[in-house]
């Protein structure tokens, strides 16, 4: 990010005045860690920035919340809402009216059709393929390469041609 300039390390986060006076990106893959960073530098005061990258397309009318980044080369498409400090990475494509809860990761290559759903922390791998008006329940894993052909429930992890539920042995 053009601009940027690193201020200090996590101590300085103890600091209300600090943490107050700047704009902050949490820049950590893993869903439920970058919800708890975002919600306790929120909680002291902090304002999550909103980072699209110059080479991503992000139509007028969709909503991105506080401290979401899209990646380069992603695509948000018209009417998608995304929540706070969500990842679209790097030419993933969010099509139309997706509606996608805060703390949601898309993967590189990720195309997610329109009218999907992605409840909170949820995960779709690199490369994954869902079609339109499928539901990601909250904390849910699509795996890599997956294709969503079905709603998948809350902390299930599907994966394969098409999307099944991986099962423990």
């Amino acid at each position: 990010m053009e601009g940027a300039v690193h201020l200090g390390g996590d101590d300085r986060l103890e600091d209300r005045d600090f943490v107050q006076s700047h704009d902050f990106v949490v820049g950590i893959g893993a869903q439920q860690r970058r919800a708890e960073l975002s919600r306790d530098l929120c909680e002291r005061g902090a304002r999550l920035a909103t980072v699209v990258h110059a080479s991503a397309v992000v139509a007028p009318s969709a909503t991105l919340g506080a401290g979401t980044v899209v990646l380069a080369g992603a695509v948000v498409n018209p009417g998608a809402q995304l929540g706070s400090w969500v990842i679209v990475n790097t030419n993933a494509t969010v099509d139309h009216n997706a509606r996608l809860a805060d703390g949601v990761h898309i993967g590189p290559g990720a195309v997610l059709a329109g009218d999907v759903t992605c409840g909170e922390s949820a995960f779709v791998g690199a490369g994954a393929s869902l079609i339109q008006g499928i539901e990601i329940q909250a904390g849910a894993v699509v795996g890599a390469g997956a294709v969503v052909i079905n709603d998948v429930a809350a902390g299930k992890t599907v994966v394969g041609v098409p999307a099944r539920e991986l099962r423990s042995r």
